[in-house]
């Protein structure tokens, strides 16, 4: 029986063994829960704040602006939903692109029938949002930009640097939907001008489920769960410790094998350069 081939990444790609095994090992090892304060709360914190460090390490953040989700849809959610419901005081306009992931689209949707005005923008031939399109739809009263990083379905990377740029010298939040994006592109938010960041991990070979949302200092941002004092009483429930050690260690098997990829082609780049 011939073996299927699957390619359908975009959708889901699949679990790297080395993920399952740092999975089975958390969950058999680091069972306590990272907020009590005995010997097995502590092991397990110690390795959900390493693997805070290090994600906020891959995109130029610092540790308290990363929060741990369940995933892309949650993140977007709280992004998009969680910044307007915070800040409506300020305005009720957002600005997004027509080729928004739902998780953004159906946000927006469910604010517009809060009374939110927004503004869908549509892109080019090639899939792209035109940042004079975005100047020209600001408004006083725009208190979001929701641009995701790289489509899902086409691939096309938008100008987030440049958006960024743009939003400088207003009130207006940025958030972007890295989750198609991150891992394989690198990013630094200060730089990208961003105050919001979706990722999510079952897209780089990790486990699905777990995610983070980088929240910029200072943003005000309402969150939709209410419990606890986890994720500094932001996103309330007991972190997903053996899913947030597999993301880590997915992005950590992904950057080497882009290393690998980078020697390669440097030592090929010799070969040829020494024949011709």
């Amino acid at each position: 029986m011939k073996m299927p081939i699957y390619l359908d990444h975009a959708a889901t790609s699949p679990i790297h063994p080395a993920v399952s095994q740092e999975m089975l090992d958390v969950m058999q090892q680091e069972f306590g829960n990272p907020s009590s304060i005995h010997y097995a709360g502590r092991s397990a914190r110690k390795k959900l704040d390493e693997a805070r460090a290090f994600f906020a390490e891959e995109i130029g953040a610092v540790e308290k602006e990363i929060v741990f989700t369940s995933g892309g849809t949650e993140s977007d959610n709280t992004a998009v939903i969680g910044a307007a419901l915070a800040n409506q005081s300020r305005g009720k306009h957002i600005i997004t692109s027509s080729i928004e992931h739902h998780a953004v689209l159906r946000a927006c949707e469910f604010l517009e029938k809060q009374g939110f005005s927004v503004t869908y923008l549509p892109v080019d031939e090639f899939g792209i949002v035109s940042v004079e399109d975005v100047r020209l739809a600001l408004r006083e009263d725009t208190i979001l930009v929701s641009i995701m990083y790289g489509n899902n379905e086409i691939g096309a990377i938008q100008p987030i640097e440049a958006i960024g740029e743009l939003l400088r010298e207003h009130q207006a939040l940025f958030h972007t939907d890295a989750v198609q994006a991150f891992g394989l592109v690198p990013m630094n938010v200060v730089k990208l001008g961003v105050d919001l960041l979706s990722t999510s991990s079952h897209k780089i070979n990790g486990p699905r489920g777990v995610g983070f949302l980088y929240v910029k200092q200072g943003t005000k941002l309402e969150f939709p769960f209410h419990g606890g004092e986890q994720e500094r009483g932001r996103r309330a429930g007991t972190e997903n410790l053996a899913g947030i050690a597999g993301f880590k260690k997915a992005l950590e098997v992904m950057k080497l094998d882009r290393f690998a990829k980078v020697e390669r082609y440097a030592h090929f780049k010799e070969i040829f350069r020494s024949i011709f």
